[in-house]
C-alpha cells in the first residue's frame, strides 16, 4: 500500500527507513515493507523476516524531529495503532526513525520499550521472537546546524539558568529563576521552552516550574559547556606539592578572588582518590601564579588556573576549612568534562549529591 508523499523538509520516507534498517541487518534476515503513509495509522509497517522464515512486524513512526518530552505520548499513540483492527497488529514492536535523536530523546526512548533509529547511525532494535538485538553509536550532537543553534545551553547566560534550576528548589517562578540568574526574564522562558521539550524540567499550567531533574540537566549542560574549552586555562607547577599549594591558597588576599573546582572540590564531599591536580578559578591567572609562588609549566603540572568566561562559576561558593570551594553543581560540570579520571570523580559526587540534597540545595 504505497501512496506518493512528499516528506516536508529533511524527513526520511518508509523507503529511507527500510533502506537504513536493511543495511544494518545480518545478511540472512530480510525486511519487507508492508504498508506506507496510512492517514489513521504508522508512517510504516514492516515485515522483519529471520532465516529460518519466523517474522515479526516492525510499527514505524517517522518523524522530522523528536523532543523526550513527546516519547510517553508517542507510545500511547503506537499503541492504540497496533489495538485499533485498522492496524491489525497485535503483538507488534515499535520503531521510531528521525533524521537524528538526541542523546536524551534515545535514552527515553529506551526506557519506554521503544526501538530507534536515525541517520547519523544511532540504532537500537531488540525484538524477542524471533530474537534479534541491533546497537549502533552515531553522531552524538545534531549535525543540522540550524537546529542545533536553537536547542543550545551554551553561554554565560545559559549557565547561569542552569545553575539557579540545579541550587534552588521548586516550585520556583519564571521571574524568581531571573533575579536568581541576574538576567532578563525573557531569556529564562526562552530557556524553560526547550528544557520542557527536553524533558528536563516539569511546568505547572501557570508557566513556572514545578520539578527538575537536576542530575540529567547537569549531564545535558556538561554536554555545551567545558571547563577547558569554555574558559581561560593556564598550567602551573607548585614545587612543593598540592599541600603547599592549598596552604599558600589559604592565604591570599581577601581581594583575590577564587574558588577550587575538579578533584578538590569533589574530594571535600565523595573523595575517591588523591589529588593530582589542583582546579581554581580566579580572575587574573598571572596575578595568582604570582602571589602563590606557581612556575609556568606545559608539562608535568599540578595546578590549573582558570580565568572564567562568566561569573556564574562564583556563585553560591561555600568556605570549608580556610578554602573557598565552588559549588558541587559547577564541580560536577567541571569533571563531566574533564579527563581521566574526573568523569569517575564526577559520578561519585552526583552520588553525593542525591543523597544529601538538603546539604547542597536552597
Amino acid at each position: 500500500m504505497m501512496r506518493n508523499t512528499t516528506y516536508p523538509d529533511n524527513t526520511p520516507s518508509p523507503i529511507d527507513v527500510q533502506r537504513k534498517l536493511q543495511e544494518q541487518l545480518p545478511r540472512t534476515w530480510r525486511l519487507d515493507l508492508l504498508q506506507a503513509e496510512s492517514r489513521q495509522g504508522p508512517d510504516a509497517v514492516f515485515s522483519l523476516e529471520a532465516p529460518d522464515g519466523r517474522r515479526a512486524t516492525l510499527v514505524v513512526e517517522i518523524k522530522r524531529r523528536l523532543d523526550p518530552a513527546v516519547v510517553p505520548r508517542l507510545l500511547e499513540r503506537l499503541k492504540s495503532w497496533t489495538a485499533s483492527s485498522a492496524t491489525n497488529t497485535p503483538g507488534a514492536s515499535f520503531l521510531v526513525a528521525a533524521p537524528y535523536l538526541g542523546e536524551r530523546t534515545r535514552d527515553r526512548l529506551r526506557e519506554n520499550g521503544l526501538n530507534y533509529l536515525d541517520f547519523t547511525g544511532n540504532t537500537y532494535l531488540r525484538v524477542d521472537e524471533p530474537a534479534i538485538y541491533l546497537s549502533s553509536q552515531g553522531a552524538s550532537k545534531d549535525p543540522d546546524r540550524i537546529a542545533r543553534h536553537a536547542r543550545t545551553l551554551r553561554g554565560v547566560k545559559a549557565a547561569r539558568i542552569v545553575r539557579a534550576l540545579v541550587d534552588f528548589r521548586s516550585p520556583l517562578g519564571v521571574r524568581q529563576v531571573a533575579e536568581i540568574a541576574q538576567t532578563d526574564p525573557g531569556n529564562v522562558s526562552r530557556l524553560l521552552e526547550l528544557l520542557e521539550r527536553e524533558d528536563l524540567i516539569q511546568r505547572s499550567p501557570q508557566g513556572g516550574i514545578q520539578g527538575v531533574d537536576w542530575d540529567a540537566l547537569l549531564r545535558a549542560w556538561a554536554r555545551d559547556y567545558s571547563l577547558m574549552e569554555t574558559n581561560k586555562c593556564f598550567t602551573y607547577l607548585d614545587p612543593r606539592g598540592l599541600s603547599n599549594f592549598t596552604t599558600r591558597l589559604r592565604s591570599l588576599p581577601i581581594e583575590m578572588r577564587y574558588a577550587v573546582s575538579g578533584s578538590l572540590a569533589a574530594a571535600r564531599r565523595a573523595p575517591v582518590a588523591p589529588s593530582r591536580l589542583a582546579v581554581v578559578f580566579v580572575d587574573s591567572a598571572a596575578a595568582a601564579a604570582a602571589a602563590l609562588g606557581l612556575v609556568p609549566a606545559e608539562t608535568g603540572a599540578n595546578v590549573l588556573l582558570v580565568e572564567p568566561k562568566g561569573d556564574f562559576v562564583f556563585e553560591r561558593a561555600a568556605i570549608d576549612e580556610g578554602l573557598t570551594y565552588v559549588a558541587p553543581s559547577q564541580a560536577v560540570a567541571d569533571l563531566l568534562t574533564g579527563s581521566g579520571r574526573n568523569p569517575a570523580e564526577a559520578e561519585e559526587l552526583l552520588d553525593w549529591m542525591r543523597r544529601n540534597e538538603n546539604d547542597w540545595r536552597a
